[in-house]
């Protein structure tokens, strides 16, 4: 139990210290009008169905159509002014900020493997799983991190000893 605990405890800081190093580089973000979105240009990103809605980062977080009750904290943002929102789920922390006053998802994190990407990957598994499922069409400048882009969002994979041990969703910035 002690060897869980420890496990879930090191793969959420490697989660949070990937999500600082991405967050805090305020001039690589791309221009708010870039993130805007039609249907048609959504579905051309990677997004998330959590409770039944579609969690896109670059769209606006709908909060009150997902039936789970959310653990809120605040926290200083790197990225925009203000604060961000850290809505932390049974199963996923859902990162928003303010972007032109719009409540918008800047990052979607799994928190455990109860939940899996719309391809059907979740942690645990195995990196061949997520090569059959996305390719080998991924950036691997980090020695563990796997990353695919699609429209405007970065869909990364924490491999450790060839399984997943983490999955996050990132809106996209510029390289």
């Amino acid at each position: 139990m002690k060897n869980k605990t420890l496990t879930i405890v090191i793969l959420l800081l490697i989660i949070s210290v990937l999500a600082i190093l991405v967050v805090c580089n305020k001039d690589k973000i791309i221009p708010t009008s870039a993130t805007k979105s039609t249907t048609e240009e959504s579905q051309k990103s990677f997004s998330i169905k959590f409770n039944g809605i579609d969690v896109t980062p670059g769209e606006k977080l709908e909060e009150n159509k997902i039936s789970e009750k959310a653990n809120l904290s605040e926290i200083p943002s790197c990225a925009f002014d203000g604060v961000d929102k850290v809505y932390t789920y049974s199963n996923v922390e859902i990162t928003v900020a303010d972007i032109d006053k719009v409540p918008t998802v800047y990052s979607v994190y799994f928190i455990n493997e109860n939940i899996s990407t719309d391809e059907g990957v979740k942690i645990s598994d195995t990196k061949d799983l997520m090569i059959e499922k996305y390719g080998k069409n991924y950036d691997n400048s980090l020695s563990n991190v796997y990353e695919y882009t699609k429209g405007n969002v970065i869909l990364s994979f924490i491999v450790e000893n060839d399984i997943i041990t983490g999955i996050e969703y990132t809106l996209l910035t510029n390289n």
